[in-house]
């Protein structure tokens, strides 16, 4: 699977979050998440944009946000990355799991490091919310926008 170069990049910002999407062949192949920094500014281009812009604002809102249907780009992912995100899809709003729970829902009790990596090279992250992975124990690991951020975003969710 060879990784698509980005024809468009639109920017959605609602503070304190900011989205970039990166699309190829009318599909988004990455979202960005990070903190929005000072001066962000938005830069929506699509129909599909405008309507994520509006449910991250909803999201950090406290609402809930109603997630569009979003063109994800799954093909770049193997059979086990999807079958983990499509199970994490339904991971609810204040719902954690761990690993291993992940890896059971995905029918693979034994992948839970496998679920690991999935989740470190999920591209679709907070509308596929990795940040409701957790350890065993309960502790907050690794995140692509670093643990203060995944507590943050649980904490708006009501989940820690």
């Amino acid at each position: 699977m060879r990784k698509k170069t980005p024809e468009l990049r639109e920017t959605l910002v609602a503070r304190p979050l900011a989205l970039t999407l990166l699309w190829a062949d009318e599909k988004i192949i990455e979202i960005k998440l990070s903190r929005a920094k000072d001066g962000a500014a938005e830069d929506v281009r699509t129909e599909t944009g405008k309507a994520l812009a509006k449910a991250l604002g909803r999201y950090v809102a406290g609402e809930d946000p109603r997630w569009p249907d979003l063109p994800l780009d799954m093909d770049q992912l193997s059979p086990f990355q999807r079958n983990v995100l499509f199970e994490l899809a339904k991971c609810g709003r204040g719902e954690l799991l761990t690993y291993g729970e992940l890896a059971v829902r995905a029918g693979n009790p034994k992948a839970a490091r496998a679920v690991g990596r999935a989740m470190a090279a999920n591209p679709f992250p907070l509308v596929l919310p990795c940040h409701r992975v957790i350890g065993t124990s309960g502790k907050l690991t690794g995140f692509g926008g670093g643990l203060d951020l995944k507590r943050w975003l649980l904490e708006l969710e009501g989940a820690l």
